[in-house]
């Protein structure tokens, strides 16, 4: 059931993030096109306005300097009125600027303003042209009241045509352009607040579903640990189990066979020498065997473990070693005062006792040295060998072979077990370079 709604939390994380991409895009596209929008027809239309305004104000000024030196020959009227074409030109100007007009309007309104613009000017248009016409027949002189009343008539068009212009089509296009940059700016407002709100939802979901992955983790590390730890238990028990049948039984039952073979060999003192010598070899071997339940009984379950601590354990342990193979060991106690929970205890001797084992086995060395440290906030165990070494990483690449398969068991167990504790175990060796491992649990 939990697995379901973490996969379903899991989905609707991906969904939302989904849409926040989707919507997000659509919304910055839909900004894209309605500034295209802005630059492509409302920019024209008022550059045409614009243009339709200066070309409407040309040709006034050039129909009135037509008439100013054909009648008084003002000098400052001469070099637009030298040429009637010309001045014509400025009003075909205004003809496709108001055409450009036309067609990027895009409101039904707009398109009544160009035809009414178009009708004024036709009008202005033809009404320059009749003034220039009646200035060219009346010749130089003084201006004639006719054409003075056309040219009023052609200024008051002028004006009218400009305020319209400027009034109507030009105010009208920079009000449609203030609404479309407000609308522009609302909908900016909105896609932001809408991408902070779905990244604020993504985040908070994705903070609850990471928490709840972690407390999976961490609540499964626990049951692993402790499911571990019992298994430990139970090994430790057996063993302590084992150690204490072989030391109080099997030794008991020795010792009183020892004794039995005595008491015997006090009532043959007339027997052959034969005999007695059997006897003294049969007594030499339970002493052995003795020993050796000793032994066994001692690597089981170390008594000195649960009686001494771990500081003295190891000191023992390192000295029975010293007995078996005859090595040369260097024993660094930490100086401060070391207490660590019963589990690190056994851990820490567990850990030496296997790699010694493994020196024993494997590692043909001749000098130990082991040093405990007691940090602030961690415990290090230390060792190093100079026997002959392994490739570790070799080790665990390769497959299964009986030579190897305690060794490699062995360490990877180890590991297995100081990980579950949240410590750390490096591991350094190479052929002919001895071995040297650090050992660090958390306090």
């Amino acid at each position: 059931m939990k697995e379901k709604k973490l996969l379903l939390a899991f989905g609707f994380l991906i969904s939302l993030t989904l849409v926040i991409g989707v919507v997000g895009i659509s919304q910055i596209q839909g900004l894209m096109r309605k500034i295209e929008d802005l630059g492509k027809n409302n920019l024209t239309l008022e550059s045409a306005v614009l243009e339709m305004r200066i070309k409407n104000a040309n040709y006034a000024l050039g129909v009135r300097n037509y008439v100013y030196w054909h009648s008084a020959r003002y000098l400052g009227a001469a070099p637009m009125a030298a040429d009637a074409d010309k001045i014509f030109l400025f009003g075909e100007s205004f003809k496709q600027q108001l055409q450009i007009y036309r067609s990027n309007a895009y409101l039904s309104q707009q398109k009544e303003w160009a035809d009414q613009a178009q009708l004024s000017f036709e009008e202005l248009f033809a009404l320059g042209k009749k003034i220039i016409r009646s200035v060219d027949q009346e010749g130089s002189g003084k201006v004639s009241p006719a054409v003075n009343n056309l040219l009023m008539s052609f200024e008051n068009k002028v004006y009218k045509i400009d305020e319209f212009i400027d009034g109507s089509m030009g105010k009208a296009n920079l009000e449609e352009v203030q609404r479309q940059m407000a609308q522009a700016r609302t909908d900016k407002t909105r896609a932001v607040f809408f991408l902070q709100f779905s990244l604020a939802a993504a985040l908070i979901s994705g903070s609850l579903i990471a928490l709840a992955v972690y407390r999976r983790r961490i609540k499964e590390r626990l049951l692993r640990q402790d499911m571990f730890n019992r298994l430990i238990n139970v090994e430790e028990d057996e063993r302590k189990h084992l150690s204490n049948a072989i030391h109080d039984e099997m030794g008991q039952d020795l010792s009183a066979l020892k004794i039995y073979l005595g008491v015997i060999q006090q009532g043959l003192e007339n027997a052959s020498a034969e005999i007695r010598e059997k006897i003294n070899q049969c007594r030499e071997i339970i002493s052995g065997l003795m020993e050796k339940s000793h032994n066994i009984a001692f690597l089981l379950r170390p008594p000195d473990l649960d009686e001494l601590g771990l500081i003295e354990s190891l000191e023992a342990l390192l000295l029975e070693y010293k007995h078996l193979t005859g090595i040369d060991y260097n024993y660094q106690k930490p100086e401060a005062f070391f207490e660590l929970s019963e589990e690190y205890n056994l851990l820490f001797y567990r850990i030496t006792q296997e790699l010694l084992t493994n020196m024993a086995k494997h590692s043909q060395a001749k000098h130990v040295e082991l040093k405990l440290v007691q940090k602030s906030e961690i415990a290090e165990l230390f060792y190093t060998d100079d026997g002959k070494g392994f490739d570790y990483n070799a080790v665990l690449k390769s497959p299964f072979r009986r030579r190897e398969d305690k060794l490699r068991m062995g360490l990877l167990g180890l590991k297995d077990r100081v990980e579950l504790l949240d410590g750390r175990m490096h591991i350094n060796s190479g052929a002919d370079h001895g071995t040297s491992i650090c050992v660090t649990l958390p306090i």
